[in-house]
């Protein structure tokens, strides 16, 4: 491999933009080729960053040595796989994809093929997590608030796979141990998938994490309340602030002098120029990614969980709005 990793961007849509921008910056990388079926699409931004234009992802076996996959989610299975069977590295955007079977195909065939699948849950390399990460020890209970107002742009695809997940992984990450159940309710309004959800996430370590995320709220939210013994953490990740309290006596004798208070001022930095960083670490290196297939497998499966006990929710609601059904004449009755 040459001193700089020979890179290519497939998909050049709103985050695959970012991804050349950084290829472009990064001292280790050389953004070579951008793919895109539309090949107008492919050279404007091919000529934006100094790259080639392709317009078929095969075409690039020979060119480069990792990938960006930022390709609509119903295409990352396909063009992942051939990737990866060609023997190259890829970083794949979330969700890996868009079942949980898949994923663990893609996750195999990395393992087999020896290459690196590092999946874009970028909130694990933000500074807030890494704070709050170092911060906490055993965590039981969470509470997250991912909300902001109406925007056309994602919403394709409902508001778990959109930005629950974020938090999911997030989530599952300082956690350190497998989900067990969730129970969730979620609706649409604005358009025809799921734009509001709430999900209660339950953890074998039994630990208990409540997450909200809304797409139609009137304002913008992110914080994350983080419950361990004798230590609580409120994060307000959109001001980049941790409010730390922890025990330092016993308050039942000393009172409010018994609890240490700190605040920690979360680092300005570049979530996904830190993603592509260890990205290209990896492939130099042959570490493990921070977040491998199986880490972004497992968010995906609880986000599948979470969507199929909103899907049971929303059967029951219909049943009674139903005139003539079972459970609404029960309910009148």
């Amino acid at each position: 491999m040459a001193d700089q990793i020979r890179t290519a961007v497939v998909g050049t849509g709103y985050f695959g933009r970012f991804h050349a921008n950084h290829y472009t910056k990064n001292p280790d990388a050389k953004l070579v080729a951008v793919v895109d079926s539309n090949p107008d699409r492919a050279k404007a931004m091919a000529d934006e960053f100094g790259a080639e234009a392709v317009t078929d992802h095969r075409e690039i076996y020979d060119k480069v040595d990792a990938v960006s996959v930022a390709v609509p989610t119903p295409f990352h299975f396909d063009v992942a796989r051939d990737l990866i069977d060609a023997g190259l590295h890829v970083n794949i955007e979330k969700p890996i994809t868009e079942t949980v079977e898949q994923a663990q195909v893609l996750t195999k065939l990395a393992e087999e093929r020896g290459t690196v699948l590092q999946v874009g849950h970028i909130e694990r390399y933000s500074a807030a997590y890494r704070v709050i990460s170092e911060k906490i020890d055993r965590p039981l209970y969470l509470e997250s608030y991912r909300i902001a107002p109406w925007k056309a742009r994602g919403v394709d695809v409902d508001v778990i796979l959109d930005l629950m997940i974020h938090d999911i992984d997030m989530i599952i990450g300082l956690v350190g141990s497998p989900v067990s159940s969730v129970d969730a309710v979620g609706t649409g309004v604005m358009g025809r998938k799921v734009d509001i959800a709430n999900a209660r996430i339950n953890f074998e370590s039994g630990c208990v994490a409540n997450v909200t995320t809304s797409r139609i709220s009137y304002k913008t939210e992110r914080r994350l309340r983080v419950f361990s013994h004798s230590q609580y953490l409120n994060c307000d990740l959109g001001e980049r602030k941790i409010f730390g309290y922890s025990l330092c006596g016993d308050p039942m004798t000393e009172g409010l002098a018994a609890i240490a208070t700190d605040t920690v001022d979360i680092p300005q930095e570049d979530s996904l120029g830190n993603e592509i960083a260890s990205f290209l670490d990896c492939v130099r290196t042959g570490k493990k990614p921070f977040v491998d297939g199986y880490a972004g497998s497992e968010a995906l499966r609880v986000a599948v969980m979470i969507n199929e006990s909103i899907d049971a929710q929303l059967k029951k609601v219909q049943a009674w709005l139903t005139p003539g059904s079972p459970v609404s004449v029960s309910a009148k009755s």
